[in-house]
């Protein structure tokens, strides 16, 4: 009988360890998931202004264009004009 009381025990210590184990594991999956939630809202804000950005290049693209064509279309009608 006290061999059977010895096993209870070493039973009720196995489950006292697995539940705290078990606990321990549900807190860092919700430190986790936590975390991938933080990350995931960093990553879209970076995404935003990597949109942000590409989209201000392209307007400073055209605008250096466009000033590249004015100053064509003011250097060349000189040229035609020293040439004749």
């Amino acid at each position: 009988m006290n061999r059977e009381i010895d096993k209870f025990d070493v039973l009720e210590g196995k489950i006292s360890q697995l539940v705290d184990a078990y606990s321990t594991l549900r807190d860092e999956k919700t430190a986790l998931g936590e975390q991938l939630a933080q990350k995931e809202l960093e990553i879209q804000k970076l995404k935003e202004k990597i949109s942000h950005l590409s989209r201000e290049r392209e307007v400073a693209r055209e605008k250096v264009e466009g000033l590249l064509d004015r100053v064509d279309r003011l250097i060349s009608p000189q040229a035609g004009i020293g040439r004749g």
